[in-house]
């Protein structure tokens, strides 16, 4: 007998950004992770988790997070849940808010896990296409969603949507509206500040992305306490080590820091953007710390990826429509960005 649950075994599992061998000498512009190291702050505090400390468990609550995230953004501590990265968030809603059969919805192309995960919990998965153009995203057909995921800027498009369309999105419909701010440090606008006016809204934030915690996984929710309430009745219990939970306090602490990096990278993908351009490609207009490249034809994007990853740079192309044309290239330091240009400037001459 094969205990393995049918919708299991056909499951498409999420794709991750390639990962170089340890060791190995790359340039990775494929999984949008900072370029530059968390404050040192962050390793002081790592460092202080001394290794007696190590064998106790963590806080389950982490409240001392929990707290720091809230005076950052500016709500009740109580209002935030932090988990394992916002991935273990994200799945905390569907436990939380959606139950097998019920339906949730997302645009498309958008964050791919959103469908793993629906799949994962037995939901009807309803999306809802998408144009380049943000001006042109339209409402989901269906109101009947117990969950609705807007990922906010876009990934892998990188537009982002202005707080007053969610509230249009969020007045349509049924369910929980969870804006997916991964990227939103980087972005002209967010919006955390509905959750004080729309009942329905739910923000989710990582510290992978703008703060460089990307490999001790920290993710956050901030909503309305009696949601927050609910979803922490499913969050496994010390999903956060000491060590995550000491490096995020200390890491949300250093807004001076962290908005020096941002302006870095804002500078680096303006850059880059302008050059990507000059050089006959189109590039969309980006709101993240990643830009999406159109290429003439999917031969030539397919191609461009194949030739930048055997000279030791990493870049995401996506074989699906409507992405097969185009490569997602994080934004890296200066250096890497002058290597980055030259060699694509080579895949257009071979």
């Amino acid at each position: 007998m094969d205990p393995v649950n049918e919708h299991i075994r056909a499951l498409q599992a999420y794709q991750p950004g390639l990962q170089p061998a340890q060791g190995e000498k790359v340039i990775k512009l494929n999984t949008n992770e900072n370029p530059y190291p968390p404050p040192p702050a962050v390793l002081e505090a790592i460092r202080a988790e001394s290794m007696d400390s190590l064998r106790l468990y963590p806080d389950p609550k982490s409240r001392s997070l929990r707290a720091a995230a809230a005076a950052v953004y500016g709500v009740e501590p109580e209002q935030v849940l932090a988990g394992n990265g916002s991935d273990e968030i994200l799945g905390i809603l569907l436990r939380t808010f959606a139950a097998r059969g019920d339906r949730i919805g997302f645009y498309e192309p958008s964050y791919s896990y959103y469908k793993t995960l629906g799949a994962i919990h037995n939901l009807e998965l309803v999306p809802t296409p998408v144009a380049d153009d943000p001006g042109q995203l339209r409402l989901p057909d269906s109101k009947d969603l117990k969950v609705f995921f807007l990922t906010n800027p876009n990934s892998p498009l990188g537009f982002s949507v202005r707080p007053e369309f969610v509230v249009r999105l969020a007045g349509h419909v049924r369910g929980i509206v969870v804006v997916d701010e991964a990227y939103a440090d980087f972005a002209r606008w967010n919006c955390l500040p509905l959750i004080r006016s729309i009942p329905n809204v739910l923000v989710t934030r990582s510290l992978s992305k703008s703060y460089s915690l990307a490999g001790l996984r920290v993710g956050l929710a901030v909503g309305a306490h009696r949601w927050i309430e609910q979803m922490d009745k499913v969050r496994d219990h010390y999903n956060l080590s000491r060590i995550a939970q000491a490096a995020a306090c200390v890491a949300l602490r250093e807004q001076d820091y962290l908005q020096e990096n941002i302006s870095r990278i804002l500078k680096t993908r303006e850059r880059l953007r302008r050059e990507i351009g000059e050089l006959g490609l189109r590039c969309l207009q980006s709101d993240a710390n990643f830009l999406f490249v159109r290429f003439p034809s999917s031969e030539a994007a397919s191609g461009a990826y194949r030739f930048l990853l055997e000279r030791g740079v990493l870049v995401r192309y996506f074989p699906q429509e409507p992405l097969h044309d185009g490569l997602r290239i994080s934004i890296g330091t200066e250096r890497e960005t002058d290597r980055l240009i030259a060699e694509l400037k080579g895949t257009l001459e071979s």
